[in-house]
């Protein structure tokens, strides 16, 4: 069987299988994680390739990091079968013509597009490829080679999409950005959208077309001894509320906002919550909750992927005030900042 033919069952057997059937993801992103990393002869001992690159909106993570999240079973699953439905969505409106798909932060592997490549032919869908770790460029340049995937590359970027222009006359149709870490830190996630929405058809897809940040108090140690017993009990959790939603209308009132200043407005607007004190001792770790809508009905909840288990951000005590102000800063640091009040 040759590599693509290979990449293809693999690929089929990932789209096929139930969300709750972890032995066969598990078996076909380990799969499809070990061909890969043999295709394009990366030696994930080197150091090298485990080194973030830090930019001027956040880090993009190293070659290693990258491949990896293949092995993030739900998130691999559910970001493949979106961008296949949204694909599948695309095809019934637009005739004529191929689909176009910008993937910003692809990885070595542009792994969520390779789907579409057992579905579709060249003249249905064209891939625009960004990616700024040159390390992890230039194994998507072999990769690409490798399993004959030029023909469905109009062009392919080592750039910061956070900084990038899009070619003029480009119409994109679907729109991928998964440069995610838990509670939208470090990662440039946020000022690569800021940028390229704005340069897209108010009509695109976008994938994930939400992220929600919540605050909530949790008792730690309650939490992992419910996970252990396989208790359902949520007790162990309060939700506080909302702190940050980010999605197409957000994105466009910051840059709305960014443009009525002289300067660049670097931050989200804060919002305040209540703490209710008599909480604080039972659930005394104040954490950040990620929730992803990555397309239609498609979520990753907590608790299901690295991205959206709880961030700690402190340890509450008796003598912390009442409420306490969240702020969301994109740029060098990203990530929500917090004050008490």
């Amino acid at each position: 069987m040759s590599h693509h033919s290979q990449i293809h069952f693999i690929l089929k057997r990932l789209i096929e299988a139930d969300s709750n059937d972890y032995g066969e993801l598990y078996a076909a992103c380990d799969e499809l994680y070990n061909v890969l990393i043999q295709l394009a002869g990366i030696d994930i001992l080197d150091e090298r390739n485990s080194k973030h690159l830090l930019l001027d909106s956040g880090s993009a993570i190293g070659l290693n990091w990258a491949a990896l999240c293949i092995k993030d079973l739900m998130r691999t699953k559910k970001f493949v079968d979106a961008i296949v439905q949204a694909t599948s969505d695309l095809r019934k409106s637009i005739k004529g013509r191929a689909i176009n798909i910008l993937y910003v932060g692809t990885g070595p592997f542009a792994t969520l597009l390779l789907p579409l490549t057992t579905f579709y032919g060249p003249d249905q869908v064209r891939f625009f490829l960004v990616e700024v770790n040159e390390a992890s460029f230039n194994c998507l340049q072999k990769m690409a080679g490798t399993l004959g995937l030029e023909k469905y590359i109009s062009q392919l970027e080592n750039t910061d999409a956070a900084k990038w222009k899009l070619p003029s006359g480009l119409h994109v149709d679907l729109f991928i950005c998964e440069a995610i870490q838990q509670g939208l830190r470090n990662e440039p996630q946020v000022d690569i959208c800021l940028n390229i929405l704005p340069q897209l058809p108010p009509n695109s897809i976008i994938i994930p077309e939400e992220i929600t940040l919540q605050a909530a108090l949790i008792n730690i140690r309650e939490r992992i001894e419910n996970k252990l017993n396989q208790h359902a009990s949520n007790d162990h959790t309060y939700l506080l509320g909302n702190i940050l939603k980010i999605d197409r209308e957000a994105i466009v009132k910051q840059v709305n906002r960014n443009k009525q200043s002289m300067e660049r407005i670097e931050c989200f607007p804060p919002t305040s919550l209540k703490i209710p004190l008599e909480l604080v001792k039972s659930h005394p770790a104040l954490c950040v909750l990620t929730e992803i809508l990555v397309y239609n009905q498609e979520r990753l909840l907590l608790d299901e992927s690295p991205l959206t288990i709880p961030l700690e951000l402190t340890e509450l005590g008796h003598d912390n005030p009442s409420e306490i102000e969240f702020q969301y800063h994109p740029g060098k640091n990203p990530g929500i900042r917090f004050s008490f009040k």
